[in-house]
């Protein structure tokens, strides 16, 4: 298997050859690429029943207006 700088290597060198109507397809799908990755993540973060509750205690400290500007916080430290 390529390794990594290989690998970049090889898709700089095919993004370079790409004709324009085909750039805008390449960037497409590597944007989706990487939202996918973050997208995953999240996901995996929901599945966390403790991570879900925290969350929940959260919006409800929010709605509730148990919150305090961050830049009060800030000038307090």
């Amino acid at each position: 298997m390529a390794s990594s700088t290989e690998m970049k290597t090889q898709a700089v060198a095919l993004i370079e050859r790409l004709p324009q109507d085909k750039l805008h397809t390449a960037v497409d799908f590597l944007t989706y690429l990487e939202d996918r990755e973050a997208w995953e993540a999240t996901w995996e973060l929901t599945r966390d029943s403790e991570v879900t509750a925290s969350l929940r205690r959260c919006d409800k400290d929010v709605q509730g207006g148990k919150v305090k500007c961050w830049k009060d916080v800030r000038q307090d430290v």
